[in-house]
């Protein structure tokens, strides 16, 4: 069985890092996947790039600052991401998909799939899974539609367009969409519950198959080591503790980190005696005038590319707070729990796909910076439930997201999508 997973990237997005971690699972398992990228960053032999020579690497940069220029010039950036399946690549023809017996989508934006690919893709007359790391597939095309549900209905009107109408952008993709995904042999997975419902209530996805298989993790990699020699790695203070906030970039406001600010000042006003006890520790592109207001000392990291320094600076840590407003299933919490780190977060998403409140974490009632405020004070004041939490976290991640586990549970899908054939 041959199966070609695609994906826009390797390893620089969370979305890119699961789909490789879906890759890496299967063939440990013995499954000859690969996968195509246009963009690859990583150095691994069972990554293919579209790109063969100069000029189509000038056609993907080309391609890339078009779909980003678009995005710029049309989209209101505090909704977060929009994007316009205009701009693609003709990768039918490759040689590592024709070769195929199954394709394996993940997410294909920034330039790399166009609907007319999905039309292509169809002609091919492969099984085709698709595993949903965002909502971009059954909307009109915002990745999170905050509070807006047209997409149970049709998207018009977009609140994520800087020009919203009836017959808008949002309108236009929305039916296509509806069009294109009739011809296809699609098999939908999403990584939570919570996506899976959403996949599962709107107009373009309704009809198709819909199952969750979560994210796998290499838990060899992510794991606890020293705490004193993690805080040292990074010139952190032995004897404070460090409460961590980590996302690709500090300003997404889907990300909360204004939500993240409130509750530790709220915090500090709870209970001041922390002062001198704690410190905060910052992952993600982030503008240093952004921690200005806090009460306690910020270590600002920056983006982490190595694994050696991500496992790090979550060994570092002794909480960490997640207080996304929307998600799937984030890379950042199943990282922090595989490294026994116990996490706060929002009863959002998929977060209680992995925490457990009370057991293995805090999840705090929606959006309040209070309750936040109240998990993050629980475990600090704690080491012994902190501790607890922490383990629990471990044996989580270990019984539910383990490579193997994960990677059979796709290989049954596939097989059973080949006997159909």
């Amino acid at each position: 069985m041959n199966v070609t997973l695609i994906n826009s990237a390797d390893t620089n997005s969370g979305a890119a890092r699961a789909a490789y971690a879906i890759l890496k699972a299967l063939r440990k398992n013995g499954t000859p996947a690969k996968m195509l990228v246009q963009t690859k960053s990583g150095n691994d032999d069972f990554v293919h790039p579209v790109d063969k020579n100069t000029f189509s690497s000038i056609h993907t940069l080309s391609r890339k600052a078009f779909d980003f220029t678009i995005i710029n010039l049309l989209t209101k950036h505090e909704r977060g991401r929009f994007s316009f399946p205009i701009f693609g690549i003709n990768i039918y023809d490759n040689d590592i998909i024709k070769n195929a017996d199954l394709l394996h989508l993940n997410w294909i934006n920034e330039g790399f799939f166009s609907l007319n690919t999905f039309r292509k893709l169809a002609e091919l007359n492969k099984p085709i899974v698709w595993t949903l790391h965002d909502m971009w597939a059954f909307t009109g095309g915002c990745h999170y539609s905050g509070k807006c549900d047209n997409y149970k209905m049709r998207c018009i009107n977009c609140p994520s367009l800087k020009f919203p109408s009836d017959t808008d952008a949002s309108s236009t993709i929305f039916a296509r969409k509806l069009e294109i995904y009739k011809r296809l042999n699609l098999n939908i997975v999403t990584c939570s519950k919570w996506l899976a419902e959403e996949a599962r209530q709107s107009v373009l996805l309704s009809n198709f198959d819909i199952r969750v298989i979560p994210n796998p993790i290499d838990t060899d990699i992510y794991k606890p080591i020293d705490k004193t020699e993690a805080k040292k790695y990074f010139n952190l203070p032995k004897d404070r503790l460090q409460i961590l906030f980590a996302t690709m970039t500090v300003k997404e406001t889907r990300k909360g980190f204004d939500y993240f600010n409130k509750s530790i000042r709220k915090l500090y006003e709870l209970n001041s005696n922390l002062k001198n006890k704690i410190e905060l520790t910052v992952l993600g592109a982030a503008e240093k005038e952004m921690f200005d207001d806090f009460p306690f000392k910020v270590n600002s990291l920056g983006r982490l590319s190595s694994d050696k320094e991500i496992v790090s600076c979550y060994n570092a840590a002794d909480v960490f707070v997640a207080p996304s407003l929307q998600d799937n299933l984030p890379n950042t919490v199943m990282e922090a729990m595989a490294c026994g780190v116990p996490s706060v977060a929002f009863n959002i998403g998929g977060m209680p796909d992995m925490i457990e409140h009370n057991i293995n974490g805090y999840l705090a009632n929606k959006f309040s910076v209070e309750d936040l405020a109240v998990g993050i004070n629980l475990l600090l004041e704690n080491h012994k439930l902190r501790k607890e939490f922490g383990e629990a976290s471990r044996v989580k991640v270990l019984e539910n997201f383990n490579e193997e586990k994960i990677s059979n549970i796709y290989l049954q899908l596939y097989e059973s999508l080949l006997r159909k054939m």
